[in-house]
């Protein structure tokens, strides 16, 4: 006799038999036993996982002369034909070579003849999504109202193929993928039956290399006893199929946790002089730390994984390592190393520029952990104020912002603008009396009528009318006023400011401003200033950066040692 193999010697023929599609079993037993079998039936779901061999059990189970109650017996002319595939009442139909709307044709006309033998004749067609729109149409009608003696199963692997209204006339049952840990076990049971030596990491390598399909499983430990010869290795597995040795993956992701960059290099370099495709090895470490992720939240294996107890306590050890903040970090970061890779033929930079960014990263942090670490900080500088004042009081009538030929010097301008020695009659109505209030009417209710006073009202007035002119004048100052007319001065950095209050509508505004705040009607020109600061003034300035900074210092020391942070750039020193 030819030899066997192992997925067809061992293809389950009872429901019983069946592993990890409890839900459909159950629910076609129940509808055996209830006599409620419907006139079609559609297997959904991804390959090696039962499909076809659930719609023999059931077509055996249908035409069986003596079934046992909700099986089939296997022992009858019937069943034993079913399983060789020579029943002439169970028609096998391959929907990828019998799509057409002629084959469909030649099986409307067949269906109307009883069957031979059995109670039922019953069509399997694989892969029905295969099917043309016009196969599918031509089968509705008979679908629908079969002749009593006619039942479809249809299977699928691509369900969202499949037209719905062919899918609305069936029952459908979504099989699922089989966890690795039934397909260990499975796969241990018949290694044990075949007297095959498999250790037991070697039957995990293949249980969660075969994707869910106990088919795929049982087909590399087919594959894997002519290979060893004698007692199946895990290393023969991971040399035979290509794999990402789970051992060097661990290596590897220590390397990340323990931010080794030197290590990680190394192991890398390893892999690709062994062979090892970069985007396989990236894929190998998203898939490691996705079962980090899934320990630190479950607390313990899932039903896809399938560790042996040495391999949960080594990776317990890892997970205690990181926070699952980092899990989540490294794995976004492994993820678009992916799309990375994609966009380039040198596939093994991206990972190497990745995996080292993770050596390098500090403490991920949640962002509800940065603010309750900052609020317990002691800064050691004192309370400071929240309260940022408005650029309106920053940059009112300072020294700094004007110059020009009509006026003293900067600092005499800001002194006698202050009101500190010369009391100018800045922006002041020549008929002011001396307690600065205006004896017309013009002014505006609620200001007072001080030299700053009235420049404030000027600005305010300018906000409340349009905020943008308002903005750009907020940088200007008067520089000189006469009766007839106003001079505001801007710095050299400032020209755009100038600019843009030339326009127009911005000058219209001001000069509304200026005309209701002082009562008479004055000329507005903007000047740009050339000269720069005293030295005395420079001197100020920069001992306030110097005290600023000095301030500040224990406040970035202590940011950096809370985020691991290093000083890149010393924007203080820059100004």
């Amino acid at each position: 006799m030819s030899y066997q193999i192992l997925a067809q010697k061992y293809r389950p023929q009872v429901f019983d038999d069946v592993i990890g599609q409890e839900a459909a079993t159950r629910t076609l037993v129940n509808s055996i036993s209830a006599g409620r079998i419907a006139n079609a039936y559609i297997f959904c779901g991804p390959r090696g996982i039962g499909k076809t061999s659930v719609a023999r059990i059931l077509a055996k189970t249908i035409n069986c002369e003596k079934p046992k109650g909700s099986e089939p017996c296997n022992k009858c002319d019937s069943c034993k034909e079913i399983s060789a595939g020579s029943n002439i009442d169970v028609l096998e139909i391959d929907g990828a070579s019998n799509r057409g709307i002629d084959e469909i044709r030649t099986l409307r006309e067949n269906v109307k003849f009883s069957p031979s033998k059995g109670s039922c004749k019953i069509y399997i067609i694989d892969e029905v999504h295969m099917l043309t729109s016009e196969a599918f149409n031509a089968l509705l009608k008979t679908l629908e109202e079969p002749p009593s003696h006619v039942k479809f199963i249809f299977a699928t692997t691509e369900p969202h193929k499949v037209l719905a209204t062919i899918m609305s006339r069936c029952q459908r049952f979504d099989f699922k993928k089989i966890s690795p840990r039934l397909i260990y076990d499975r796969v241990t049971e018949i290694a044990g039956k075949e007297k095959i030596k498999l250790e037991e990491n070697a039957a995990l390598l293949i249980a969660r290399s075969s994707d869910g399909s106990l088919r795929d499983g049982l087909v590399i430990l087919d594959q894997m006893v002519s290979f060893s010869g004698g007692t199946i290795k895990a290393d023969e597995v991971t040399e035979l199929l290509g794999m990402v040795h789970r051992d060097k993956v661990m290596e590897l992701a220590e390397s990340i946790i323990i931010k080794d960059p030197q290590k990680v290099t190394r192991t890398v370099d390893e892999f690709i002089s062994g062979g090892k495709d970069p985007a396989f090895i990236n894929s190998s470490l998203i898939q490691y730390f996705r079962d980090l992720m899934v320990l630190k939240t479950s607390g313990g294996p899932t039903s896809d994984m399938a560790f042996s107890d040495e391999e949960v306590e080594k990776l317990n050890a890892q997970a205690g390592k990181l926070s699952l903040d980092e899990v989540l970090y490294i794995l976004q970061n492994l993820a678009n190393c992916t799309i990375s890779m994609k966009g380039t033929m040198f596939a093994r930079a991206p990972l190497e520029i990745t995996l080292i960014r993770l050596t390098k990263r500090a403490d991920v942090l949640a962002l509800p952990e940065i603010i309750r670490k900052l609020e317990e900080v002691d800064f050691g500088c004192g309370e400071v104020s929240r309260e940022v004042p408005s650029r309106k009081e920053e940059k009112i009538a300072t020294s700094e912002n004007i110059t020009a030929e009509e006026t003293p010097t900067p600092a005499a301008a800001k002194k006698s603008f202050k009101g500190e020695e010369k009391k100018r009659e800045f922006l002041s109505d020549p008929e002011t009396d001396t307690n600065g209030t205006s004896s017309e009417n013009g002014n505006m209710d609620g200001y007072a009528e001080g030299p700053d006073q009235k420049w404030k009202a000027v600005l305010n007035y300018v906000r409340n009318k349009k905020m943008s002119a308002f903005t750009f004048l907020n940088a200007g100052s008067p520089l000189n006023v006469t009766e007839n007319r106003i001079i505001i001065a801007f710095r050299k950095e400032h020209s755009f400011n100038k600019e843009a209050l030339e326009a127009e509508q911005n000058k219209k505004v001001i000069q509304e401003a200026v005309d209701k705040v002082m009562g008479r009607s004055m000329r507005i020109e903007f000047r740009l200033t050339e000269e720069e600061l005293p030295e005395e003034e420079k001197l100020k300035k920069t001992g306030k950066k110097q005290k600023s900074k000095e301030k500040m210092k224990p406040v970035i020391e202590k940011a950096m040692d809370i985020f691991g942070g290093h000083v890149v750039r010393d924007i203080m020193e820059e100004g």
